[in-house]
């Protein structure tokens, strides 16, 4: 009786797996089959590899002593969330990293904890040169020496995702190489650039500024909280914005800046400051979503950003505000905090929504930053803030939901 397993040719063995890509239990019976459907289902097993606490990475290097014949190379996608554990020899001759030669994204990610220079050794992972095109590194602590030179060493680099904040304890520690010298040539940089540095982002900002190839990113998520990072908002935005198709930028605060607010009762005094100047958006003719949430001392930021978009830009299909969970405590009561010059800003940029409405037919989605516990407070809220586009009716119902990145 002929072998069932074989009366099929292999290309269409190879095609029914492939099917199975993201049915991990099915893919794990398949492995004992046969052995000659194997090799194709560890194309799929191993294609994501994820090293999130100590035991997981030393699991893998207990199961394949010899980096070599590992099944590494099928990876495409590689998480590093143990950092600290990474020694130069990783990534040298034998070592685990070297074996990861086809990955094209990379999250080295520290957890709950920032990562400091003097702890951590990135230069390893350098031997992914040659196919990484997706590198998202954080939580941080910044400044970090080395970190632009590391970025700059992917030279098929198209997506960059940084996190962190600055530090008043920062070690200054500058082991990892020289100061950076901005190269002739620059990685192509056409993905998404998401950028979560509070504080301390200018001199990053600035180096990805002065790259000779320009930067040409098609999305950007941008988190700033303080004025004194306008100037890199700003840059950023309009020297991406003839390839910028999607554009989320929020204005948050950092909790201990709240909290002594809160104590000191200058809570109001503090945030309902303007924050003066904005982007221009008359260039980006490409864009089609735009996400803002904005803190209270931001809305006429935003308002007049979005003033920016010329009429004839046709192209934009949703713009999303996203209110501060602070602001929806308050429920019908926000108007009383934030006072009358505050509240005006964001008629005002209710009255701008209902514009974009009647000329592009665009159904504005306003919700919350964080799903609160008193749902009808935030409802209040909101109805407060935008009474125009919610006595119309032409409110995304999203705003009911969650909008926590």
């Amino acid at each position: 009786m002929p072998n069932p397993y074989r009366c099929l040719p292999s290309e269409i063995l190879d095609h029914i797996i492939d099917l199975l890509h993201d049915e991990f239990g099915t893919l794990k019976q398949c492995c004992l089959v046969s052995k000659s459907w194997v090799p194709r289902t560890r194309k799929h097993l191993f294609a994501d590899i994820e090293f999130r606490f100590a035991s997981d990475l030393g699991s893998w290097k207990k199961t394949f002593p010899d980096a070599a014949t590992s099944p590494a190379f099928h990876a495409r996608t590689l998480l590093a969330g143990c950092p600290r554990l990474i020694t130069p020899s990783d990534g040298g001759e034998g070592g685990w990293i070297r074996a990861f030669s086809g990955v094209r994204s990379l999250d080295v990610d520290g957890g709950d904890d920032f990562l400091r220079a003097s702890e951590i050794c990135l230069t390893p992972f350098r031997q992914l040169s040659p196919t990484l095109k997706s590198l998202r590194i954080g939580p941080i602590l910044v400044p970090f020496p080395g970190l632009f030179d590391f970025i700059l060493s992917f030279p098929l680099l198209e997506d960059l995702g940084l996190k962190g904040r600055d530090d008043m304890w920062f070690d200054g520690d500058d082991t990892h190489g020289p100061q950076t010298v901005i190269p002739s040539t620059s990685p192509p940089l056409t993905g998404s650039l998401e950028f979560h540095i509070l504080g301390g982002a200018e001199d990053i900002a600035r180096q990805l500024l002065e790259l000779p190839n320009g930067l040409h990113f098609r999305e950007l998520v941008l988190t700033w909280d303080h004025p004194t990072d306008l100037w890199w908002i700003t840059e950023l935005v309009e020297r991406c914005s003839h390839t910028l198709e999607s554009l989320d930028v929020t204005c948050t605060f950092r909790r201990t800046f709240i909290h002594i607010c809160v104590r000191t009762d200058n809570l109001t005094m503090s945030l309902v400051g303007c924050v003066p100047g904005s982007f221009d958006l008359s260039n980006a003719t490409r864009l089609r979503d735009l996400v803002l949430r904005p803190g209270s001392q931001a809305v006429g930021w935003i308002t007049t950003a979005l003033q920016t978009i010329p009429p004839q830009h046709r192209g934009l299909r949703q713009i999303s505000i996203y209110v501060a969970y602070y602001l929806t405590t308050f429920g019908a009561e926000v108007g009383q905090f934030l006072g009358e010059g505050t509240l005006r800003q964001w008629l005002d940029l209710d009255r701008l929504l209902v514009q974009f409405w009647e000329s592009h037919s665009i159904r504005p989605r306003v919700g919350s930053v964080r799903l609160g516990q008193n749902p009808q407070k935030m409802e209040d809220c909101i109805r407060c803030l935008f009474p125009e586009i919610t006595k119309r009716g032409i409110i995304d119902g999203s705003h009911i939901q969650s909008a926590q990145r």
